[in-house]
């Protein structure tokens, strides 16, 4: 099943984070972005340091995500769950994932 894009940019669309799951590390930008435009963005709005190379080999993907807090159990506020379609309150993403 192939991933529905959004038809036009979201509010937040370029913002990148840096995410952490107990199995990887992900970076995350807003929107529908190339690996290569998520890198350079990441760098400038200093998400990683421009000698940062743990992405290499990362697996990249886009999908939908569902923020949903879950009260700091196990050390995260909240929990990102990938969709493959948009609901109320989820935005889309470009993401490059690695161990």
């Amino acid at each position: 099943m192939s991933v529905v894009k959004p038809e036009k940019k979201q509010k937040h669309d370029g913002a990148v984070d840096l995410m952490f799951s107990d199995e990887a590390r992900f970076i995350v930008m807003r929107g529908d972005y190339t690996a290569e435009r998520m890198l350079q963005a990441a760098v400038e709005q200093s998400v990683i340091s421009p000698d940062h190379d743990d992405w290499k080999g990362a697996r990249y993907y886009q999908t939908w995500y569902k923020s949903s807090p879950i009260g700091g159990q196990g050390g995260y506020s909240r929990w990102n769950h990938p969709r493959d379609t948009p609901c109320r309150g989820a935005y889309f993403a470009s993401v490059l994932e690695w161990d």
